[in-house]
């Protein structure tokens, strides 16, 4: 079962790039900011910005998203311009901003951060397994910037807040900024600690990116709508204050469920809907002052991924074992990894495989309603419906209000 509750943003993506989750429609909302500068609203799974400049030199895009995205986006530009795409930028490396380089690389140079290419190769995104030509072929370290178009475009590092790998690009005669993960509108950042992110220094850095662009610029976010200098600055200050409070009620003796129950953010602004909100904020500060290296550990992803790459189930399963006996602290071990290698290899149609990582998954985590769902799907796969019913009519002994496993059983009704 594939939960956005159990599992983090970019797992879901990586199952998404691997094939494991359906194709669902895309939808674009066009914006024209300026002559040459369009905003295209890209949601698929999950709403992705992504801004074009397009004119005698071609078109340059900004983060184009997600790979499932592909077609409706380029039938979009198609219907702006016969001319192609000639470059990309990716302000950061996710793969929900990064996967549709997979196909717009084989003829456009991309634009990165120098680390963005290690962490394309590293952890999770191993699964994503990206071809030569999705990888940056222009890797920026320090401000650059080039023409295009006949304005000049400015690539800015920012890095060590959301990840240690974000770019801004400012398009400085249409006065527009994709400000990637550094400044948004709303909410609080988010803070990714296994690509480099840091709370620390996130308000600092987001005030100084701030001040770096006239007051008059169009800031597009990598995720929901266009903000203005007013916005961005109750974001930044809403940054320098909450962090403080945190940290006192940390100091204080506090612990995560208290610290969430006083709502001591309230003062500095009202509830907020927009991801990733209030609580994941204070969670994410409590986690870095609370545990050692902000709580990051190696992933089992990549050890496991090279092993299955060339070998079994069966041999993923004894390094698997030989990591948490030789190497029990410096890896992070829990359901969600094996969970998320189950449903990669279901979605190569390694079935076999999948379903002997999941029982390895099971033997790990028994009182998990989550394992034995997942163990069900893997075995309706197969074809071998009895296995299947045993596995959910189990997960719901544990969790009887598992939606996914009532339905599951309501489908196999009739199968033997």
């Amino acid at each position: 079962m594939k939960s956005l509750h159990a599992i983090h943003l970019l797992i879901v993506f990586t199952l998404i790039a691997a094939g494991a989750v359906a194709q669902t429609e895309t939808t674009v909302e066009t914006t024209k900011l300026s002559g040459n500068i369009y905003h295209f609203k890209v949601t698929t799974f999950y709403p992705v910005s992504t801004v074009a400049s397009i004119g005698p030199d071609g078109i340059l895009l900004v983060d184009p998203g997600m790979e499932q995205s592909t077609e409706e986006l380029l039938k979009i530009l198609a219907g702006l311009s016969d001319q192609k795409v000639t470059t990309v930028i990716n302000t950061h490396s996710h793969d929900h901003h990064t996967s549709m380089n997979k196909t717009l690389g084989k003829t456009a140079g991309i634009y990165a951060h120098v680390a963005s290419v290690d962490l394309m190769k590293s952890d999770l995104d191993v699964l994503v397994e990206w071809p030569e030509e999705a990888f940056p072929t222009h890797t920026i370290v320090q401000e650059n910037s080039f023409e295009f178009n006949g304005e000049e475009i400015r690539l800015i590092p920012v890095v060590g807040g959301h990840c240690k790998d974000d770019l801004m690009v400012y398009f400085a005669d249409s006065k527009v900024v994709c400000t990637g993960g550094v400044l948004k509108s709303g909410s609080y950042p988010m803070v990714d600690y296994a690509r480099g992110g840091d709370f620390r220094g996130f308000p600092a850095l987001a005030r100084k990116a701030l001040n770096t662009f006239p007051r008059d610029v169009t800031f597009v976010q990598s995720h929901g709508d266009n903000f203005y200098y007013k916005d961005g600055l109750d974001y930044v200050t809403r940054l320098e204050k909450s962090i403080p409070l945190i940290k006192k009620a940390v100091d204080d003796g506090k612990d995560l469920q208290t610290i969430l129950d006083e709502n001591l953010l309230a003062e500095i602004a009202s509830a907020e809907d927009a991801y990733p909100g209030r609580d994941f904020w204070i969670r994410t500060i409590y986690k870095g002052l609370t545990q050692k290296n902000n709580g990051v550990q190696k992933s089992l992803i990549a050890p496991l991924y090279y092993t299955l790459k060339d070998g079994s189930g069966i041999d993923a399963g004894a390094v698997y074992w030989n990591l948490k006996k030789s190497n029990p602290d410096q890896y992070g071990f829990n359901e969600n990894v094996l969970n998320v290698l189950g449903y990669y290899l279901m979605g190569k149609d390694r079935i076999d495989d999948a379903i002997i990582i999941l029982k390895l998954n099971a033997k790990e985590y028994p009182k998990s309603f989550n394992v034995y769902d997942s163990l069900g799907e893997a075995f309706m796969n197969r074809g071998n419906y009895w296995r299947a019913k045993h596995y959910y009519k189990k997960s719901l002994r544990i969790n009887p209000q598992n939606q996914n496993g009532i339905d599951m059983l309501e489908k196999m009704k009739h199968s033997s």
